[in-house]
């Protein structure tokens, strides 16, 4: 049974649009994190060498590893893949683990999460053309 033609249109409208709110939602976030990248920038030179801490290198670790996580979601907002996903997880993952400082159990919970990240993109998602060639055997 067909979908009525009127029917196919409303669902073609409604799926522009949150297309479009999509792409909106993109530019505002990477206008907010050019100007964090800017902010970040500034902490940078205001630092003197020689009196750097520990504590001041965490933090600027967790601003910029925000900007990366911030990036790699406004590509998974632009490019709908399950690539692009598991990738926004993996660097989400990490920086968790690499910012909050964790207890040993719960780092090695990170790092068996982010292997089965990783096997799982090498394993289970086809490269394009891939999926052209398993088509010709059958």
């Amino acid at each position: 049974m067909e979908k009525s033609p009127l029917r196919k249109r409303m669902y073609d409208i409604v799926f522009s649009i949150a297309r479009y709110t999509e792409l909106i939602i993109s530019i505002i976030i990477m206008a907010v994190i050019a100007i964090l990248i800017l902010d970040l920038v500034y902490d940078l030179t205001q630092i003197r060498t020689f009196q750097a801490e520990t504590e001041y290198f965490s933090t600027f670790l967790a601003k910029a590893l925000n900007l990366v996580v911030g990036i790699e979601f406004v590509k998974m907002l632009c490019k709908h893949t399950p690539e692009t996903l598991v990738e926004v997880l993996m660097f989400a993952t990490a920086r968790q683990m690499v910012v909050e400082h964790l207890d040993t159990w719960q780092t090695l919970i990170g790092v068996l999460s982010i292997t089965i990240l990783f096997a799982t993109r090498k394993y289970l998602f086809l490269r394009s053309g891939e999926s052209d060639r398993l088509t010709d055997k059958f």
